[in-house]
């Protein structure tokens, strides 16, 4: 059987690149060893702040970062996690009451976090909440409250 080639590419490579890009999939050769440890150690962190908020609304949320929207200097020197934390305490707030409760914790499955210029709020059909804020002073806490109590 031969195998068609693009310019040096195998067919099969470039299949499997196309779908790992439109799966939106980073390859992870294109970070140092030193970022990839960084996010590790971060995802964890966010991992753990959103145990406080299971226990609190009687969720099971998944969280992560987006990591294209950050560059490496700003996670090494700002604590992203700790802007990302503004949509759990969001979720809690939400989450005082009964009927906030139970509207969470049918809705919400998984918090994404990621950088832009601009901060805002999404949630789409599948559960996921995505919040991307600028690491500047903000209300980061008030926007994802304020959109979640009009979109649960």
């Amino acid at each position: 059987m031969r195998r068609l080639r693009i310019r040096g590419l195998k067919w099969s490579a470039l299949a499997l690149t196309l779908a790992l890009s439109c799966l939106g999939v980073r390859i992870a050769a294109a970070e140092s060893l030193e970022d990839r440890r960084m996010h590790a150690s971060r995802e964890a962190e966010l991992g753990h702040a959103a145990e406080l908020t299971d226990r609190a609304c009687g969720t099971h949320l998944k969280t992560g970062f987006d990591w294209s929207g950050f560059d490496s200097a700003q996670i090494a020197s700002q604590n992203v996690v700790s802007w990302c934390t503004a949509a759990l305490a969001a979720m809690e707030d939400i989450c005082s009451d009964s009927l906030g409760k139970e509207a969470l914790s049918a809705k919400v499955k998984t918090l994404t976090c990621g950088g832009a210029a601009t901060p805002s709020v999404t949630l789409d059909g599948e559960g996921t909440v995505k919040f991307n804020f600028s690491l500047t002073p903000n209300q980061n806490k008030l926007l994802v409250r304020d959109y979640l109590n009009k979109n649960l």
